[in-house]
């Protein structure tokens, strides 16, 4: 009798046991499963474990915020790319510069005015902007400060990437992406001081053949084998991506930005 009820709670046990481990392995299956999926496609094997910070990828897209070339040619004020609150601020316009980015800093190529409606130079250069353009509205003017009751200078800079209307897609998603970036960096990244890792940002091109050109970092992160790795690995992305297309629905080549480091540095 004895040993009857003996096999009866060891039987028990072993059943609460069973039936908890199910329960939890549901519910991290339900938590996870994105995670889950992405790391059977892109890591079949076991992964190894590393003592490397975990805040890395933490944004891929348009190098700025984004807006299509139809956007930009309804544009006819800086009312168009700034909010009404920061219209409200302005006191007296000063000066209206419209100015392209290059080499991930303000170029010379650039329209001035002195009113919130476009003049005819802005305009023009606008307009001419292409796919992947960067630029910077940089609208200088005086606000009434109401503490002190004096005009102070302030400057309104929206910046912004063209992108066409049909952005350039990676087929398992750009969270499986920043993944697989993250954790195809680890050895790399073992022994990197995140407070020594600078900010950088890994440019590169999707082409209307959907394949990736033209990889090139904005700056060094302090770390070469960091640097190397993540061109490397751009280059050896697993899967497909789908190339841009204009409103036309023609397929266009569009340039994308990794942003690696730590936020906020």
């Amino acid at each position: 009798m004895k040993k009857n009820f003996l096999i009866f709670g060891v039987v028990l046990i072993v059943l609460s046991f069973t039936a908890y481990g199910f329960m939890n392995s549901n519910e991290v299956i339900e938590e996870s499963l994105d995670a889950s999926v992405v790391e059977e496609k892109m890591y079949p094997e076991t992964k190894k474990e590393f003592n490397v910070f975990e805040d890395f990828i933490y944004e891929i897209g348009p190098r700025f915020g984004g807006i299509t070339k139809e956007e930009l040619l309804k544009a006819t004020s800086i009312k168009d790319f700034i909010t009404e609150e920061q219209i409200n601020w302005i006191n007296r316009l000063k000066l209206v510069s419209v100015i392209i980015f290059k080499d991930e800093k303000r170029s010379d190529i650039r329209a001035n005015g002195s009113t919130f409606e476009f003049n005819k130079e802005q305009l023009e250069l606008i307009q001419s902007f292409d796919v992947s353009t960067s630029f910077v509205i940089n609208a200088e003017y005086q606000q009434m400060n109401y503490e002190t009751g004096q005009l102070e200078g302030s400057q309104s800079t929206p910046h912004l990437t063209v992108v066409p209307k049909k952005q350039a897609e990676y087929v398992m998603g750009m969270d499986a992406l920043k993944y697989f970036l993250k954790e195809s960096t680890e050895e790399v990244r073992v022994g990197v001081d995140p407070e020594k890792l600078k900010p950088a940002k890994l440019m590169f091109t999707v082409s209307k053949e959907g394949t990736i050109i033209d990889a090139k970092l904005d700056r060094s992160s302090n770390y070469p084998k960091v640097d190397e790795k993540m061109i490397e690995l751009i280059f050896n992305t697993p899967g497909q991506w789908l190339p841009a297309e204009n409103i036309q629905g023609e397929k266009v080549d569009q340039e994308l930005v990794v942003s690696f480091g730590l936020r906020g540095c």
